[in-house]
């Protein structure tokens, strides 16, 4: 246990979301710091779970761009005022598909210096699954260091557990190119 416990950075959300904002999470922060992620529905959820022990909160561009921003001007204020407590982001966003939605989140969590991103959604989502191979080639030509093709098919290109993103770097926050919107499908009920 002592190995999993000093290789564990922090703690995500140890109790339930309904609970997270109203009840002190103190006792546990002795053993490694906590974050809130799930309860950071509302603009100043972050500050209501500092009050309650937290001292972490993930930025998610599903959760907005601008609340990212804010949080992680809190977290730099929070620390130049000193006290015992280190606030921090940590960057997560699971269901982000590949296209203009991944690319703007890695354009957000660029912008803000974080440097990792828990990001799982590539492995639920085959590619740009049932775009079409036009779509995807286009943002494979507009970003061949972020993708590639594998297996017959534009995938977000990993190596060695990174992304390179240079080609993100424009104008457009990562909005290049525009998705194919004649080809929209309404998803199944």
């Amino acid at each position: 246990m002592k190995r999993l416990r000093d290789s564990t950075l922090f703690v995500e959300l140890p109790i339930m979301r309904q609970e997270a904002l109203s009840t002190s999470v103190e006792p546990f922060t002795a053993v490694k710091p906590l974050i809130i992620d799930e309860s950071d529905g509302e603009i100043d959820s972050f500050l209501c779970a500092k009050a309650m022990g937290y001292s972490g909160v993930s930025s998610k561009i599903c959760k907005g761009f601008y609340k990212s921003i804010i949080n992680r001007a809190r977290c730099a204020l929070w620390n130049a005022a000193g006290g015992p407590r280190r606030y921090f982001m940590s960057a997560e966003d699971l269901t982000v598909h590949a296209g203009v939605s991944l690319q703007q989140d890695l354009a957000l969590v660029n912008f803000i210096g974080l440097t990792h991103v828990e990001r799982n959604g590539h492995h639920f989502v085959d590619g740009f699954c049932e775009r079409p191979a036009s779509e995807s080639d286009a943002f494979l030509k507009a970003h061949p260091d972020l993708y590639h093709r594998h297996g017959g098919k534009v995938r977000l290109h990993i190596q060695d557990g990174k992304l390179v993103i240079g080609s993100l770097d424009g104008i457009g926050f990562g909005a290049v190119p525009a998705p194919d919107f004649t080809q929209l499908q309404p998803m199944p009920a």
